[in-house]
């Protein structure tokens, strides 16, 4: 407990300290306010612009224009682009510099001044309309930069649908039939045109036809082509296959040679089949089965050479080649070839059975695709 006399020291001291501390007290009151007051009107701000400069200031300055010079950052002119962010505490000013783009459109080219954006943007801003097939360099998304141009092209497109000929082609089938008429032709089918209708799609580019575009075709009167034989040297009258021929001689599998032999020439209905059952076209020869047996594979060529009947079946017979009038009849599809080949000496060549069957099953579809083009089918 205090005393009474202590009490009364302390009251004295109080009286005489006072009103010196006070004053002191108060002043420092007013020095913080200050502070604080200065305090709460400074920000920080980052200026920059388009051009890569870049510089952050503290400031109580409000005035945009007064920032960027304290910042150091040359002020912006009439036609740049200000963008200023306010987030309470870290606050940004960015000059968008404004800058000139060749443009050409129509024809002429003009310069746009500009702050950027894409190429749509910046056209849309200068007036300039893009149609909805229009194109442009750069395209329309791409953003546009200082230095860069841009041309506008105007494109329209015209469809429209005509009908047009479709003329007959000509296939040439090679055959040493002709050996003896080597300027002979003969026209197997007599082609006719055809008629399409057709969709086109024309794209003009400023006014010019830069492309054109087939949409759809439909055929109304199918091309029938011209099929036409004529002489090819050594190119065989049979489509059968067999062994290699080297300088006119099978390589391989040539058991038996008949040289300098009469043959002879014939034709039958597409239909018709031989004395061994076989059906007949180009490669089905007639024979004395006692002495080539039916089915043997055969390689026949005159003499000198000049034509060559190919590789052929032996499929069937004949009273000439029974009495040894002739020693093989060559088939023929129409009578008039059989009468140009007549009578021709020729040498035959026997293959070996285990060779010519490694042959057959090829043979066998080239036979059905013979007959199937003149309309016979063959199970």
């Amino acid at each position: 407990m205090i005393q009474p006399k202590t009490k009364e020291h302390i009251r004295r001291w109080f009286c005489h300290r006072l009103p010196k501390y006070g004053t002191l007290l108060g002043c420092v009151s007013v020095l913080f306010g200050v502070i604080a007051l200065t305090a709460s009107q400074l920000q920080v701000v980052t200026v920059s612009d388009s051009h890569g400069k870049r510089a952050t200031v503290v400031s109580a300055e409000r005035e945009v224009v007064e920032l960027i010079a304290q910042a150091g950052i040359s002020p912006s002119s009439t036609s740049d682009e200000l963008l200023v962010t306010e987030t309470g505490e870290n606050n940004s000013i960015h000059i968008l510099r404004a800058f000139s783009v060749p443009v050409t459109v129509d024809g002429e080219t003009s310069d746009i001044v500009t702050t950027g954006g894409t190429v749509e943007e910046v056209l849309s801003e200068a007036g300039i309309a893009l149609g909805d097939d229009d194109e442009t360099e750069p395209a329309r998304d791409d953003t546009v930069q200082e230095g860069d141009s841009i041309t506008v092209y105007r494109v329209r497109y015209d469809t429209y649908t005509v009908q047009e000929v479709i003329p007959a082609e000509t296939v040439t089938l090679y055959t040493s039939l002709f050996y003896r008429q080597k300027n002979y032709e003969q026209v197997m089918q007599q082609g006719s045109d055809g008629l399409d209708e057709v969709t086109y799609r024309d794209k003009y580019v400023d006014g010019e036809l830069a492309k054109s575009d087939e949409l759809s075709r439909v055929t109304l009167t199918g091309m029938v082509q011209n099929i036409v034989k004529q002489y090819g040297e050594g190119v065989p009258v049979s489509s059968f296959v067999g062994p290699e021929v080297v300088d006119g001689v099978p390589a391989e599998g040539v058991t038996t040679v008949y040289s300098s032999q009469r043959s002879t020439g014939y034709s039958a209905s597409a239909t018709a089949k031989g004395a061994s059952g076989r059906n007949l076209t180009y490669g089905t020869v007639a024979v004395n089965p006692n002495v080539i047996p039916y089915g043997t594979l055969l390689y026949i060529t005159s003499d000198d050479g000049r034509f060559v009947y190919g590789y052929a079946y032996a499929a069937d017979t004949g009273t000439a080649m029974m009495t040894g009038h002739a020693f093989i009849d060559l088939y023929y599809e129409t009578y008039a070839e059989s009468v140009k080949n007549a009578v021709i000496p020729v040498t035959v060549y026997v293959i070996d059975d285990e060779v010519a069957a490694q042959y057959e099953e090829q043979n066998d579809q080239i036979m059905k695709d013979s007959l199937a083009d003149r309309g016979v089918i063959v199970d």
